[in-house]
């Protein structure tokens, strides 16, 4: 599917085109009765859309709709969409995106069991989740391209090509669209094809029992109608673009000397052939040259600068969303060169503006940003290398240019001692020399000592060496080497004995009261003489003790209100002393972006914030003033904190008290919000 340039009005792409080379626009005209939408979408509902003030939150480029009745009576509905909307759901620059959509709901099943749905972008099986109502239910949605500007994304969706009404089946579509969304109708386009070797133009659910009762019982050969409903009727919506649109890629200058210069143009439209034309102040209009969606022009100027701005518009298309105003600016041609032998970067850039004095500049990596010398390169001396470098012009140039790189390559790591901590010992007791804090492709270890009162070293060729600490007291010196590559490598350590320690006294810091997810640091000290600390939880739900043996430790608080609580072992020559902290873990704040329920879809819109971010944090819904008001919902918060619910038809509508409730799993709670009914 192909995407077609940006509509100069709203920022959305003006076209989608499938591989039938079917092209539909957005269509987001209230009025239009083929649109899917009412002036009550607006939030002026007298005014002309305008974009962002008046602009709907959600439009359409294609949507077809089916709906059958199970043999309980309940509605099974399928949604195949290509939908414009907003990340936030407010209309507003650069957050629009566009997504495919297959939703499948339905309810009055039997719990679980397997069910089979086929339609006319694929099939899916589900197994009946248990209902609200006593009932299995398939609750099923899959958006497809939801990041904002990101629009080449909803081709990876299953929604395409298009469908469109069955031509072999009066009546003929509206002039201009492929379907009434108003008048269920066959439809035709869809490439899969069904056990029978039909085209999958069809809504059908097969099951046991779904079919007694319906009157959407299957008439398909091969069947049996008590196992499975389908419709080949469709709510079809798709309006067939009328413009081509165009979009500026690139507008550059080439200014050799004071009398004049050039502006290349390029631009992009569909693959027909356009009548791209740019034009502005002090040039001559010109016609863009090309084919394939692509096209190029050169436009002379006069006078030592260019105009200020290029209009480029599709002609052909006679419409406001196919002009764009375009910038000229100079174009650079630069290099970055590296050579690791001696650390020095050099950057040459020259801009196409040969007679103004134009300023280049290597934006910050780093080093801040730095002028580019315009008789020569600009040269650095730096171990720190980024793999490209940005540079930009006074002139609105810019150009990214990667980072090449010459020379010797580095040495590899060697090998590097760690003797450990000094220490205070007691005299005459065992002493540990640890060298396991050693790095490196070690080969050998070699304990030696090089001062104080002799003693016999056990277990010298290892990492952890022994000792009896000598009668009287003293300051003995070990050297720890290690052999490796790059090596080899020592380090020292001091051991002092003593005749006697003053003993340690454990100080676990204040309790404290901390945000869910944070990181909590636990702040202890110790009088006396202490060799190690050691922190240990006690109580409270399970954490990852960082720096367990120092003593600052740290964790991340869990997401859920909680107390607990953290004792500190200090050690030393005079013996050990404990020390316990308690750490109270605060609820989550909750704010409510929305809460709104739609009578004409039965929909409910409900979304909000949490200061926890998720995974693992749960927001409840309740329908009413209080927390004991029935279940509405439960969603998950994600990694911004953000929640949404959002569901249609829902059985559940608003109570006499027209609020919601909400509870998190974090401890947060809010009653007696409002919910705004709208149609």
């Amino acid at each position: 599917m192909e995407v077609g340039p940006i509509n100069a009005l709203n920022g959305f792409p003006v076209w989608y085109k499938d591989e039938n080379g079917l092209r539909l626009q957005l269509n987001t005209d209230p009025n239009d009765l083929f649109s899917g939408l009412t002036p009550a979408d607006l939030p002026n509902p007298g005014q002309p859309v305008s974009f962002p003030d008046n602009f709907p939150a959600e439009a359409f480029y294609f949507a077809a709709e089916a709906e059958m009745e199970t043999g309980t009576g309940e509605r099974a509905r399928l949604v195949l969409a290509i939908e414009a909307a907003f990340t936030n759901e407010v209309p507003a620059e650069g957050d629009q995106t566009v997504f495919g959509r297959v939703r499948i709901r339905v309810d009055g099943l039997q719990s679980g069991v397997e069910y089979k749905v086929t339609h006319p972008y694929g099939v899916d099986t589900f197994i009946a989740e248990p209902g609200g109502d006593g009932f299995g239910e398939i609750n099923f949605t899959e958006d497809i391209g939801i990041c904002p500007l990101e629009f080449e994304q909803v081709s990876n969706s299953r929604v395409h090509p298009f469908l469109q009404w069955d031509p072999s089946v009066a009546p003929a579509p509206p002039a201009g669209y492929i379907g009434d969304p108003n008048v269920l109708h066959p439809v035709v386009g869809s490439t899969y094809v069904d056990q029978f070797g039909e085209p999958q133009n069809i809504f059908r659910i097969e099951g046991p029992g779904i079919g007694i009762g319906s009157p959407d019982r299957s008439v398909s050969p091969g069947l049996n109608p008590d196992n499975a409903i389908e419709t080949r009727n469709f709510s079809l919506l798709g309006k067939v673009s009328t413009i081509s649109g165009v979009d500026v890629t690139r507008t550059t200058y080439t200014l050799a000397d004071a009398g004049g210069g050039f502006i290349d143009v390029f631009a992009k439209s569909d693959v027909t052939p356009q009548q791209i034309e740019v034009t502005g102040d002090g040039i001559v209009p010109t016609m863009l040259q090309g084919g394939s969606g692509l096209y190029f022009g050169r436009v002379a100027f006069t006078g030592s600068n260019p105009p200020g701005t290029v209009t480029v518009t599709n002609m052909g298309d006679n419409d406001p969303a196919s002009i764009k105003q375009s910038v000229p600016v100079d174009l650079i041609t630069a290099a970055a060169n590296y050579d690791n032998d001696t650390h020095t970067l050099e950057v040459t850039a020259v801009s196409s503006d040969a007679v103004n004095p134009v300023v280049l500049s290597v934006q910050d990596f780093g080093l801040g940003n730095m002028p580019v010398p315009p008789d020569g390169p600009l040269t650095l001396n730096s171990a720190f290398l980024p793999p490209k470098l940005t540079i930009q012009s006074i002139a609105g140039g810019e150009v990214v240019v990667p980072v090449i790189v010459t020379g010797s390559p580095d040495s590899p790591v060697g090998v590097k001692a760690n003797a450990g901590l000094d220490q205070t010992v007691l005299i005459g007791s065992q002493v540990s020399l640890n060298g396991n804090g050693s790095t490196g492709p070690i080969t050998l270890y070699n304990w030696i000592q090089t001062a104080g009162e002799p003693v016999i070293l056990e277990n010298a060729d290892t990492a952890v060496a022994s000792f009896m600490a000598p009668g009287t007291p003293g300051i003995l010196t070990f050297e720890l080497t290690v052999e490796g590559e790059g090596g080899p490598s020592s380090d020292t350590v001091d051991v002092e004995a003593v005749d006697s320690a003053a003993a340690p006294v454990a100080d676990a810091g204040p309790n404290q009261s901390v945000q869910q997810g944070t990181l909590v640091t636990l702040n202890g000290t110790a009088t006396g003489d202490v060799t190690s600390y050691n922190w240990i939880q006690i109580s409270g739900p399970a954490v990852q003790i960082l720096n367990s043996a120092a003593a600052n430790a740290s964790f991340t608080a869990p997401k859920q209100l909680a107390e607990l609580t953290f004792e500190l072992t200090v050690s030393g020559p005079g013996g050990s002393s404990t020390d316990s902290v308690q750490v109270f873990i605060n609820p989550d704040n909750l704010t409510i972006t929305r809460a709104e329920y739609r009578t004409r879809d039965n929909e409910w819109r409900i979304s909000g914030t949490t200061d926890v971010p998720g995974p693992g944090v749960a927001i409840t819904i309740y329908n009413g003033s209080t927390l004991d008001g029935p279940l509405l919902a439960q969603v998950e918060a994600d990694a911004l904190g953000q929640w949404e619910y959002r569901i249609e038809p829902s059985a559940v509508q608003p109570d006499e008290t027209r609020s919601i409730s909400v509870q998190s799993s974090s401890g947060g709670a809010l009653l007696n919000i409002p919910v705004t009914i709208r149609q």
